[in-house]
């Protein structure tokens, strides 16, 4: 019951946002009556919670996948990039919840920010240490390259979630960006 409660809720959310959301409302979706929701969750605040880290969970299950493959670091660096951009478009609540202002009064968030953070740079940091030790990738400090890599994937989440690019052309954008990161500017 509490999986199901989390799949209705997941969908309320993403449709009509957290503030516009009900109690009532995941009820009605589930055909219950609200009680058995209290069983389950004291408020809508800790369905929400339930709902943001379930969609974590999903995009780390992903990112960790790939992390963990036998794929040369170079191909592992850009499968990485593309998972986590291409399950990002599928979790609406997590992206609205780590952007939303409206919603930073929320301490459970301010945690899954640091949490997040915390866990794309000790992923990034294990590719840049496959990289560096098979002499495909020169970096001079892999924590702070980490640090840099996972600040600019978040910079590339707007024009992602924006509407002027499909994914597909956003796939191009990427391996631009890539190339930029794997070979720089400089005309050799």
């Amino acid at each position: 019951m509490r999986s199901s409660i989390i799949e209705a809720a997941k969908e309320l959310f993403a449709k009509f946002g957290y503030k516009k959301t009900t109690m009532e409302d995941i009820a009605i979706a589930l055909r219950k009556g609200k009680s058995s929701l209290y069983y389950y969750f004291k408020n809508k605040e800790e369905i929400f919670q339930a709902v943001i880290e379930s969609e974590e969970k999903h995009l780390f299950s992903k990112l960790n996948e790939i992390v963990n493959t036998k794929m040369e670091p170079r191909e592992k660096f850009t499968q990485y990039v593309i998972t986590r951009m291409e399950t990002i478009l599928e979790l609406d609540n997590y992206i609205k919840a780590l952007k939303d202002e409206m919603l930073t009064n929320y301490e459970f968030l301010s945690r899954l920010k640091t949490s997040t953070e915390k866990q794309e740079a000790a992923l990034l940091t294990k590719i840049l240490e496959e990289g560096t030790s098979s002499n495909t990738f020169q970096v001079k400090n892999i924590p702070m390259a980490a640090v840099a890599i996972a600040t600019a994937l978040k910079g590339m989440e707007g024009p992602l979630l924006s509407s002027y690019y499909s994914f597909e052309d956003f796939k191009v954008q990427i391996e631009n960006t890539l190339n930029i990161l794997f070979f720089g500017l400089i005309r050799r």
